[in-house]
């Protein structure tokens, strides 16, 4: 069963960045953006559209919106908990929740045991995150598009179908261990006590296995 990781990201948007908000296109730039500190980070992506996604991360309870008093739907209650919750940070990061366009959304990061499998059942499978579900690294989505690519070209190909599926099973759930135990890892390094100190850790791993 997927079992909650410790960390639940708060998610909003820009849109038409560039036009209407163009201070936050410069702090994002072309790719995404990451600032970490103890127990929280905040992680902005280009994407489709001229649209920018936030992602404040925190290490909380699952439960943390009740134990707050929060409630999604006011706007201004969420923003004042997290600028409260990432008070002395840069006026220019501090920026990115004041100025969201978007209404804000809970997202518990919840993970499958690394290494987990399943017994075969003729007729169906599983592919992408129902599969390998892993914390948000960019690892589990190009994953999952493999996911698919790949059991489409064992389908196509299959002379016995129930045959394929049961060696492509065994060849995904073998290749998703290590990117799912780095996943894992990665988060409890980058929102941690020691969020800096865990993100150049783990971005200098990354360098050294490129």
């Amino acid at each position: 069963m997927p079992a909650y990781a410790g960390c639940s990201f708060v998610e909003f948007e820009f849109d038409d960045v560039d036009s209407r908000h163009p201070d936050v296109g410069r702090l994002v730039g072309q790719g995404t953006m990451s600032a970490y500190g103890e127990n929280r980070a905040l992680i902005a992506q280009r994407c489709g559209g001229g649209r920018v996604r936030v992602s404040a991360g925190f290490r909380v309870p699952r439960d943390w919106l009740v134990a707050a008093g929060v409630d999604l739907d006011d706007r201004a209650a969420v923003r004042a908990h997290l600028l409260a919750a990432f008070e002395g940070w840069d006026d220019r990061l501090l920026d990115l929740v004041r100025s969201a366009d978007s209404g804000f959304v809970n997202r518990p990061i919840m993970t499958l045991p690394v290494g987990h499998s399943w017994e075969h059942v003729a007729g169906i499978t599983l592919l992408g995150d129902a599969a390998h579900l892993m914390p948000p690294l960019g690892v589990g989505a190009n994953l999952a598009m493999l996911d698919g690519a790949d059991l489409a070209d064992a389908v196509a190909a299959a002379a016995n179908l129930d045959q394929v599926v049961r060696r492509w099973e065994s060849a995904i759930l073998g290749g998703a261990a290590g990117p799912a135990r780095f996943s894992v890892d990665g988060l409890l390094s980058l929102i941690s006590p020691n969020g800096v100190e865990g993100a150049l850790r783990l971005y200098e791993r990354i360098r050294a296995a490129h």
